[in-house]
């Protein structure tokens, strides 16, 4: 095993594995570390039996590694989405949770090149797993996200008053951005968002964290969902609705995106047979760049008591600040 390739503990940890009955550690392994996810640290691993990804999460996150490695063993059979072959709460050597899986080929498909088909493609791996009643796993059946609307309004206005009580009230111009927050609130209480058609709905499984970042393109004609460790049970529509009013899609602007946007909505809701799913896309769409609003507020409020792992550097205040104008005029159009 090159120990040049790797830090030593990964490398000791493999072997263990191998010494263990994992056939895909044994023999011949090429470590390479990659660019770590937000909290993450992955590695590549080359080895006789194929190319494995080993992700060691946060000391501190084993609830992530539970989440990720319960959804890939439960679409173990759905294609676009990666094979678990190992997962370990307290990694010897390494004290962190670490989970290994298959490798999926492609490379980060970046939001402003993504095609009718690859929205297409990715609309038929989330359709299938939001088909899913029963996650299976009590892990997957904890909460992941908003299972009503209600949830998104309570979110706003626990986060504005604690906005409202912090010593950044102190400066005019955050003070002033609050009020135009509550006054984008209080349109969404002068809207009509047909709580009834949430009355017999059930939550379903959810990826927890789609956005544009998490998918991988293949080939033409195949794209995979990765980054699992946030799934859990939530509003479906929440899920699709939120892929495109992430910050990530978000700042793409108007034209062939936003067309994209709609025809991509319009198609999950013929999807999935709920005969009001074109009546929730329509609220979630006029409530997510309000929550998005309050959410980048709470960031700015908070950026200085950030967590940031060593690999990682924060998006600049300044940006934070743009991001947020962008926001409250995407809200303000909405509501309109």
């Amino acid at each position: 095993m090159n120990q040049t390739s790797a830090p030593a503990a990964v490398s000791r940890y493999l072997a263990r594995l191998a010494s263990d009955g994992h056939a895909f550690a044994a023999g011949r392994c090429r470590i390479l570390p990659m660019a770590g996810g937000f909290n993450n640290r992955i590695y590549e691993v080359d080895t006789d039996q194929g190319t494995y990804l080993l992700k060691v999460y946060p000391h501190d996150r084993v609830r992530r590694l539970e989440r990720e490695y319960a959804a890939m063993q439960r679409l173990s059979t759905l294609e676009g989405v990666p094979v678990a072959v190992s997962a370990d709460a307290r990694a010897a050597g390494l004290n962190a949770p670490v989970l290994i899986y298959r490798n999926l080929p492609g490379s980060p498909l970046e939001p402003a090149g993504m095609t009718r088909e690859d929205l297409y493609l990715l609309l038929g791996i989330v359709t299938r797993v939001h088909g899913i009643r029963d996650p299976g796993d009590p892990v997957l059946a904890r909460p992941a996200g908003p299972a009503s609307p209600d949830d998104c309004l309570r979110y706003m206005d626990e986060t504005l008053r604690a906005l409202s009580a912090s010593a950044a009230m102190n400066d005019p111009s955050f003070s002033r951005t609050v009020d135009r927050l509550r006054d984008l609130r209080r349109g969404l209480e002068l809207m009509d968002l047909r709580p009834a058609l949430w009355t017999d709905a059930s939550p379903r499984l959810c990826h927890g964290d789609f956005r544009p970042a998490n998918v991988i393109k293949a080939d033409p004609d195949r794209v995979a969902l990765v980054d699992w460790e946030h799934a859990g049970i939530m509003d479906p529509f929440y899920e699709v609705a939120g892929f495109f009013w992430h910050p990530e899609s978000a700042g793409l602007g108007a034209g062939l995106w936003e067309e994209l946007r709609e025809e991509t909505i319009a198609g999950y809701s013929e999807r999935s047979g709920d005969p009001h799913a074109s009546g929730k896309m329509d609220v979630y769409q006029a409530i997510l760049p309000v929550q998005w609003c309050v959410r980048v507020l709470s960031l700015i409020e908070g950026y200085g008591r950030q967590a940031v792992q060593p690999w990682n550097e924060p998006r600049p205040l300044e940006a934070l600040w743009g991001d947020l104008e962008r926001y409250i005029g995407l809200a303000a159009q909405r509501l309109v």
